[in-house]
């Protein structure tokens, strides 16, 4: 097994890239159409986020898996593989009072249409925004894991995915998809009819999850200064295609952007502190929680002291937010309450 190292870096990397996911989801619930930081935040800077965590999840996994040791490859995955779908799971009904209110409140309140519905999108989007990331990082560990315990190359891995990916980027933005032939836009509305989205562990995350494989198992390192570079270029780039495309959620360049972050934050080696570790769970906790923040905001309006402009919102949300993961985080490293840390 590899020795244990410290990646402080992406501790750091993946608190700021949660807030850019809770930002994105209060924007776009929040803010009027009109405003700038839809296009900042809520198009351009958060599409970093997800392809980082696929990568991040990639390369710590594939840290501990050596294709050799094959039944010791196998239980590790089955056990990320485990741990994830918990995790899933038990989010999914922290969860369910919001689905709750959410199905009194609306128009159809057909019993039998809310199961069915709430089943559907378990197995394939989830019904929560930011959930659909765990069943999507399941099963595009579970993808990479096999082939690789199968003995594919890497770079055949990145090529398939590479494609999955820009398949997924073109299905997932009517910019692309209008464009298609009629017969592959109906074949693609049978798709979405059945499998709800591409952002999902095949068009999404087996790429990305590839990626952190990469990462974890090659000998090739990109200088600091040369990959932020990269990472700076690339970020412009995807500024220049939402802005063209109106891509919302998969972008093309995010994916060398996201390449060139990561390549950059994991050579970043501060001196180890208690600090990091907590910051690691705090980015779980902002990610996982931060939808319930925007109901706690429309509850206790009438008692908010902060006007309803964009900056009173963004601290109403977003200051509770990050106490709340810093007192889970902190909370979760006494003995008391060390069963805190199953639920991210």
């Amino acid at each position: 097994m590899a020795e244990k190292i410290q990646y402080n870096g992406l501790d750091v990397m993946k608190v700021i890239m949660a807030v850019l996911v809770a930002a994105r989801h209060m924007i776009q619930i929040f803010y009027p159409a009109e405003s700038k930081w839809r296009l900042v935040v809520g198009t351009w800077l958060s599409n970093l986020a997800v392809p980082v965590f696929f990568i991040t999840a990639g390369f710590f996994l594939f840290r501990k898996i050596d294709r050799n040791k094959k039944e010791e490859g196998r239980c590790a995955l089955f056990q990320y593989g485990i741990r994830i779908f918990k995790v899933y799971l038990l989010w999914s009904v922290i969860y369910l009072p919001i689905d709750y209110i959410n199905w009194i409140n609306g128009q159809d309140r057909d019993v039998r249409r809310f199961v069915i519905n709430y089943i559907h999108c378990f197995f394939f989007s989830s019904t929560t925004v930011q959930l659909w990331y765990l069943p999507a990082l399941l099963v595009a560990c579970v993808f990479v894991g096999i082939f690789y315990q199968r003995c594919v190359k890497t770079w055949k891995l990145l090529v398939v995915g590479g494609m999955l990916f820009g398949i997924g980027c073109i299905c997932d933005n009517w910019y692309f998809n209008q464009q298609l032939p009629m017969k592959l836009q109906q074949v693609l509305n049978i798709y979405f009819k059945y499998f709800l989205t591409v952002r999902n562990g095949v068009f999404y995350g087996f790429f990305f999850v590839a990626l952190g494989l990469w990462f974890a198992k090659t000998k090739v390192k990109i200088p600091f200064f040369g990959a932020m570079a990269g990472a700076f270029f690339c970020i412009l780039l995807m500024l220049l295609e939402v802005r063209h495309c109106s891509n919302t959620n998969m972008v093309f360049t995010s994916a060398p952007a996201a390449f060139f972050l990561f390549s950059a934050l994991s050579k970043v080696q501060w001196k180890n502190r208690k600090l990091y570790p907590r910051l690691r769970a705090v980015s779980e906790w902002i990610y996982l929680s931060h939808v319930y923040f925007f109901h706690f905001y429309g509850w206790a309006a009438r008692w908010n002291p902060l006007p309803a402009t964009k900056k009173g919102i963004a601290i109403s949300i977003l200051g509770p937010m990050l106490l709340f993961a810093w007192c889970m985080a902190c909370l979760s490293e006494k003995r008391s309450f060390g069963w805190l840390k199953k639920l991210i």
